[in-house]
């Protein structure tokens, strides 16, 4: 066996190791947040009792961490432990889909010295902002006036198992095997419950980030000549692209990052992206999903929630044709406006991303 073979081989492995790991750890933090007990789920609930203020938490954690999927397993977590409620949680997730796509725009403004280059990249990387901006500008008023999400999310919860409760669990080997990898988190942080959740935490975020790097490793370098010739030569293919490849990688930040360079070469159109970029919209809900499976039913509707406002986004916007080329149409535009003027990119940026939601959270608190 080649020694290609056997690094290979020891990624696998780390990869499920990272990501028994990263189970371990939003375990861990359920546990934390139930025996924090009424007070802490009391405060984490008042903070975003404002749906407004959750969205734009939503956003800047998720900026911060440069991962919905980190942002929404913590949110399903939380949620597990009675520290969020589902209307609560909701807005959140909504938020951290418009704030996964900053790492797209990060990358394309290292082209703002090339100018079709940069146009291309910055337009290609905006048209996932817009497309989820879209979706939040339609969904969120729906969801705070009528709570359909909610609803749907509890509903087919309810339909797979009959009631949907805190107290009801699953139970299978593999969450035994992860209930005891979360007591030894208890053990070495010496009983202390704040320890425990910083712990937690600590643990979710670098297995997230270790999966990511492993897989990327393994996957990206073996499809990124084959996009244009096989996988972009229809919209379905390359939504059904994007949801794999973000489900492979766990991360849409890193799977819509990668055809930014790309689309700066010419190599894709942004017609050909915009498709990919919602599929990965779909396959991020994935990790989420997969860390409510250890926890209970509550957790996993709350993950539900995050799928469903994803597919409606879909079904809404690019489903139909008088909204399908709305996002497409003002990334070109400010892509065409970005060249004109280079620090609109940054302002754009740092508005967006960090100052508006410092503000909303200030004034909401």
């Amino acid at each position: 066996m080649k020694t290609k073979d056997y690094k290979i081989i020891l990624k696998i492995i780390g990869v499920f190791c990272a990501l028994y790991l990263f189970l371990v750890g939003i375990n861990g933090l359920s546990m934390g947040i139930k025996l924090l007990g009424g007070d802490f789920a009391k405060a984490v609930i008042t903070t975003t009792s404002n749906p407004l203020t959750a969205l734009f938490i939503g956003i800047l954690s998720t900026t911060l961490f440069q991962s919905s999927s980190t942002t929404t397993s913590l949110i399903v977590g939380m949620v597990s432990g009675g520290a969020l409620t589902l209307s609560g949680a909701i807005p959140m997730i909504m938020g951290a889909n418009i704030g996964t796509t900053v790492t797209n725009t990060i990358i394309s403004i290292g082209y703002v010295n090339r100018d079709k280059e940069f146009q291309r990249a910055f337009s290609a990387s905006t048209v996932h902002d817009f497309f989820n901006m879209l979706s939040v500008l339609i969904l969120f008023p729906l969801e705070i006036a009528f709570g359909f999400i909610e609803k749907v999310a509890t509903g087919l919860g309810m339909l797979l198992f009959g009631t949907v409760s805190a107290d009801q669990v699953f139970n299978s080997p593999i969450k035994k095997v992860i209930k005891w990898g979360a007591k030894q988190l208890e053990a070495i942080s010496f009983d202390n419950t704040t320890f425990l959740i910083i712990i937690s935490v600590l643990l979710t975020f670098g297995m997230l980030y270790g999966i990511v790097k492993l897989l990327r490793s393994l996957v990206l370098s073996r499809v990124e000549h084959f996009f244009d010739k096989y996988i972009f030569t229809t919209p379905i293919r390359a939504i059904l692209f994007g949801i794999l490849l973000t489900i492979l990688v766990q991360s849409s930040s890193i799977t819509t990052s990668t055809v930014v360079p790309l689309a700066g070469a010419g190599v894709l159109t942004l017609r050909q992206i915009y498709p990919f970029t919602i599929g990965a919209n779909i396959g991020t809900t994935v990790t989420a999903l997969l860390a409510s499976l250890t926890l209970n039913v509550t957790a996993l509707v709350a993950a539900f929630s995050h799928l469903i406002f994803n597919i409606c986004g879909i079904l809404i916007i690019y489903a139909n044709p008088l909204l399908k080329d709305i996002p497409l149409r003002v990334a070109e535009y400010v892509a065409n406006i970005s060249i004109q003027n280079k620090f609109i990119p940054i302002i754009y940026l740092l508005i967006i991303f960090f100052a508006l939601p410092l503000i909303i959270i200030f004034l909401g608190s």
